[in-house]
């Protein structure tokens, strides 16, 4: 009787290769190296800020993020670093351009050249590297992957909106600068900052259940939260 053909299999040890993912990334940059430096064997390399596993959605702070690591520490190495939004129904030069790194200089484009988080950043990580002649320290991005960062324009209490549109029209308004995934959940929360806009749709959601549930138990259930409701917002009773 044959016996099956046996194969040499390697182990399966040590970390997996990185890809960068190039259909799902945010970002994509390019590293122009300066010729002559020891440590660069290439003159130009690229990138792309989405690797395996989790990007997060929140724009602002995903390009804060690349900013500090990897892009950043290459900069005593490199004659430019560019930063494109990457768009993959687009060839690479219709990408638009965000950012351009220089050794004593840097320039802001688009979306970003308004955006004050990221400038500032910017501004005082030149000052200090500019004024010591040294490289300021950068954050290990392995150690805060979903570290919470506060954005001054999304402080939920600087905001008081007169109805439920207006904010969902808030919100729709930043999906391109934050995502709809960080607006979406930017949405929800804010009911803890103004439950009396989102009253009336749960009012009339318990009020249906009251008059359609199949069991008393449930029609109860409805009634005890509509009290409780009443109870934290006695304005909302009708």
């Amino acid at each position: 009787m044959n016996q099956p053909a046996t194969y040499a299999r390697r182990p399966n040890t040590g970390s997996p290769k990185f890809e960068a993912d190039p259909i799902g990334s945010t970002y994509r940059w390019e590293l122009y190296l300066t010729p002559g430096h020891p440590l660069n064997k290439v003159g130009l390399m690229d990138g792309y800020s989405k690797g395996m596993g989790f990007e997060n959605p929140n724009k602002v702070v995903l390009l804060h993020r690349k900013l500090m690591n990897p892009l950043l520490p290459y900069l005593t190495r490199c004659d430019a670093i560019l930063v494109f939004e990457n768009n993959k129904a687009l060839p690479k030069e219709y990408h638009k351009k965000l950012i351009e790194l220089r050794s004593n200089d840097f320039k802001t484009f688009d979306w970003v050249q308004k955006d004050t988080f990221l400038n500032q950043f910017l501004n005082a990580y030149y000052t200090e590297f500019i004024q010591t002649g040294t490289m300021p320290p950068v954050e290990d991005r392995r150690k805060n992957v979903r570290k919470a960062e506060y954005m001054a324009e999304l402080d939920h209490s600087k905001y008081t909106f007169k109805t439920l549109e207006e904010l969902t029209q808030f919100c729709q308004s930043r999906y391109e600068k934050y995502s709809a995934t960080c607006m979406n959940d930017w949405f929800a929360k804010h009911a803890d900052f103004q439950p009396e806009l989102f009253n009336a749709d749960i009012e009339n959601a318990l009020i249906h259940q009251v008059h359609s549930s199949p069991t008393q138990e449930g029609a109860q259930l409805a009634i005890d939260q509509l009290n409780k409701m009443y109870g934290r917002h006695p304005s909302s009773r009708k």
